[in-house]
């Protein structure tokens, strides 16, 4: 076969993109040995009752993911200055909530991005999440689906993870670190004992920041999306597509 009829395009791309994961995980790994050095990290965890997210999210046709990147940004709306960067000594408000979400595939960590959270219905915010996870798994996300995140959400309920610490992505003033999903016997209001899916959450922050006061406020919030989320699925359809 003559060297012109050898179809070398295949072994190109490949080679291109395996260069392309390669330089991404070196640049995800200076990123966080920069925060680690330098980031005066702390954490705090809550436990969250999800019943009422297990009950309506088979109704909405979302996930789990999607109701905690909901109640996320609702939280983030009461208390934006976890929604801040630290810039040349000097914590700074971001004006809009664009939540970068961890999504594991087979070259790599990604963090696509949601820009403009908080202008999102419940359905919208769903699609969104799994169009760019879609677009991660096909090496497809674009330099800007990655760029201009506020705040971090990472999942790794699905993996099995109780719970775990994350590390805050610079300039990010905190990261919330999501595990799985959990029977657990716990007391109810009726100080009964009963079984109910809980899921532990814990925000690392930058101590430089935030507080314990202000960590803890924002996962009160945040809690209370979860165990009451009427308010995230208002104006959201049970029978909408």
């Amino acid at each position: 076969m003559s060297e012109k009829n050898i179809d070398t395009s295949s072994s190109e791309k490949a080679g291109e993109s395996g260069k392309k994961v390669v330089r991404i995980r070196r640049l995800i790994e200076r990123k966080m040995v920069d925060s680690w050095q330098n980031v005066p990290h702390f954490f705090v965890t809550i436990a969250i009752d999800m019943t009422d997210i297990i009950r309506f999210r088979k109704d909405l046709g979302v996930t789990i993911n999607d109701f905690i990147l909901a109640a996320t940004s609702e939280a983030l709306k009461e208390h934006p200055w976890v929604n801040s960067h630290w810039f040349d000594s000097a914590s700074v408000e971001q004006p809009q909530i664009n939540l970068a979400i961890a999504v594991a595939t087979e070259g790599g960590l990604y963090y696509p991005v949601i820009k403009n959270v908080e202008r999102l219905s419940l359905k919208q915010l769903a699609k969104s999440a799994a169009d760019l996870a879609e677009k991660a798994h096909l090496g497809q996300l674009s330099d800007d689906d990655q760029e201009g995140g506020t705040f971090t959400v990472s999942n790794m309920g699905m993996l099995g993870v109780e719970s775990f610490a994350a590390i805050v992505t610079p300039p990010q003033a905190a990261v919330l670190a999501v595990g799985t999903v959990k029977g657990e016997v716990i007391v109810d209001e009726h100080e009964e004992l009963v079984v109910a899916p809980m899921v532990r959450v814990t925000l690392s922050a930058d101590h430089r920041v935030l507080d314990g006061a202000d960590a803890a406020e924002f996962l009160d919030s945040l809690r209370s999306y979860l165990e009451a989320p009427v308010t995230l699925i208002a104006g959201t359809s049970f029978d909408e597509a």
